[in-house]
């Protein structure tokens, strides 16, 4: 008999949409996947740009690049790089889609005045590099120097256990339980991650 626990979210029953709802690293992030995984709409296809706030970059037709929300740990930095068509992997773009992309990758580091840079891309079928949102994305990230900065390509079981646990208790809080009436133990998992 497994412990696993199940993550059951009304009105979405895919388990790729599940499993990357469950890898919220936030409660915010959390209840943005829903909203829009109940209306049927991919984050990166529609922003919203209260939520996702987006870097201007006026010379970019076929990418997006938006602040990281929630930023990694330890970032001075961390942006999105995000084509604007609705593309799941790497080997879908065209020849002018590539070519901006890296004029980005030259892009920002001028514009924000920074020498390194961590790159990660969330390519081709989300639920086996992490991902959250089924859209390629690439995070560029930019240390503070404080802290060791992670950002998991992929995540071992008993990580996915741990996420689904955290989404099971933020969507006792997103269906109206308050935070303060959840028990002890459960408010211990997601108290920092409350933002």
């Amino acid at each position: 008999m497994s412990d696993a626990k199940t993550l059951i979210i009304p009105g979405i029953t895919d388990p790729a949409t599940l499993a990357c709802i469950a890898r919220s690293r936030k409660y915010s992030q959390h209840c943005k996947a829903v909203e829009d995984a109940l209306v049927g709409r991919c984050s990166f296809c529609s922003p919203d740009f209260e939520y996702n706030t987006p870097v201007e970059i006026p010379s970019l037709k076929y990418w997006r690049v938006q602040y990281c929300s929630p930023p990694e740990k330890f970032t001075r930095l961390h942006f999105l790089l995000i084509p604007l068509r609705h593309v799941m992997d790497s080997r879908e773009l065209t020849v002018a889609e590539q070519l901006e992309y890296w004029a980005a990758m030259n892009i920002l580091p001028v514009m924000f005045n920074f020498t390194y840079r961590g790159i990660l891309s969330r390519d081709g079928d989300a639920t086996m590099s992490s991902g959250t949102i089924r859209h390629l994305h690439i995070h560029m990230m930019v240390p503070d120097g404080t802290g060791r900065v992670e950002s998991p390509f992929c995540k071992t079981p008993a990580e996915e256990a741990a996420g689904v646990e955290r989404a099971i208790i933020y969507e006792k809080i997103r269906t109206g339980t308050p935070f303060e009436s959840l028990p002890v133990l459960e408010q211990e998992l997601v108290k920092d991650r409350m933002a």
